[in-house]
């Protein structure tokens, strides 16, 4: 008992980094208000609130405890802060701060000497560049990244980048490439029971699966990524896995299920406030109502997108989108 009273954040601190963010946040909810003031509940609570999608919450909190490490003279504090600043500002969709954000923490994880961190920083910058469609930088990113994860031996990172480098080969249509990537992320996955990154990898696969061909197998998978990610609370991974299905639906002439699907995921994501899902979701849906004959429809959701990737700073995305909008109002 007075162990646990000297270390009130004992319990959260331990949900965070086993990845169980709704006990975390519960724990840390019932500190009193002089705990609720400290830098590490801070940085604790903007962890456990980002993975549960309340991302603006989760950026505040982190900025504040950044000021409080750097008040302290805590270095390896404000580094940590820092990149979970950044990456509640990468949720947010403004992408320029957050590269910023994130090159400040690598900076500082290079001065300390942090290969953890530093492996996770590159990751985080890998993603950037991927949104900006950076496609090269975004793969040496994830290169450095993974090649300091595997220095460290920290198994769950590699997976992450694994799934983050299949996003680049999908995007830019090597189609076995994302699928070997997603199968040995989720080989690390289910073999270190991280299921919050074996959803994210069960979607990846059954996309490139049911791209390369076989589309019920494909579609098994990423109902099964959803599942998991709803059991888990990762509501960017459903968001994922409901895009998907709604892509694999069209494709299989499923017109009112891939409809269904789309916009479940547009709603989510607008729930969630996460700028670069819906306009993806709204991309996708344009490619529904075209294929289906609705072009006033598509042209409406290929707009929107375009105004999403436009403020994000995705300015090659932008242009599709805006060049598609306009290919649909002109047939």
């Amino acid at each position: 008992m007075t162990a646990a009273l000297e270390d009130p954040l004992r319990s959260a601190r331990r949900a965070v980094h086993a990845g169980h963010f709704r006990e975390a946040w519960e724990s840390l909810d019932a500190q009193p208000l002089p705990i609720r003031q400290s830098p590490e509940w801070l940085l604790l609570s903007a962890m456990a609130r980002w993975r549960l999608g309340d991302f603006s919450s989760s950026r505040s909190a982190a900025l504040q405890a950044r000021d409080g490490y750097r008040a302290l003279g805590d270095v390896d504090g404000e580094m940590r802060t820092e990149n979970v600043a950044s990456a509640g500002a990468f949720a947010l969709g403004e992408l320029r701060e957050a590269e910023r954000g994130f090159a400040r923490a690598l900076a500082l994880a290079d001065r300390l000497s942090d290969e953890l961190m530093l492996a996770r920083c590159a990751n985080n910058l890998g993603n950037v560049a991927s949104y900006l469609a950076r496609h090269t930088t975004a793969l040496s990113f994830y290169r450095l990244a993974a090649s300091r994860f595997e220095k460290v031996g920290f198994d769950y990172g590699v997976a992450e980048t694994l799934i983050n480098t299949g996003i680049v080969w999908r995007d830019l249509g090597n189609l076995e490439q994302s699928q070997d990537a997603a199968e040995r992320a989720l080989e690390i996955a289910e073999r270190d029971e991280t299921w919050r990154l074996a959803a994210q990898a069960f979607a990846m696969r059954g996309e490139a699966m049911a791209l390369l061909g076989d589309l019920p197998l494909g579609r098994a998978q990423v109902e099964r990524a959803l599942a998991l990610a709803r059991k888990r609370e990762d509501r960017l991974a459903e968001v994922e896995a409901l895009r998907i299905l709604c892509n694999l639906e069209r494709r299989a002439g499923r017109v009112a299920e891939s409809e269904r699907m789309g916009r479940a995921a547009l709603d989510l994501a607008t729930t969630l406030a996460h700028p670069w899902s819906v306009a993806e979701v709204q991309r996708d849906l344009g490619e529904l109502f075209a294929v289906t004959g609705r072009g006033s429809e598509a042209a409406a959701c290929w707009t929107e997108a375009a105004a999403g990737f436009q403020k994000l700073g995705a300015h090659s995305r932008a242009d599709e989108m805006r060049q598609r909008a306009a290919a649909v109002q002109g047939e």
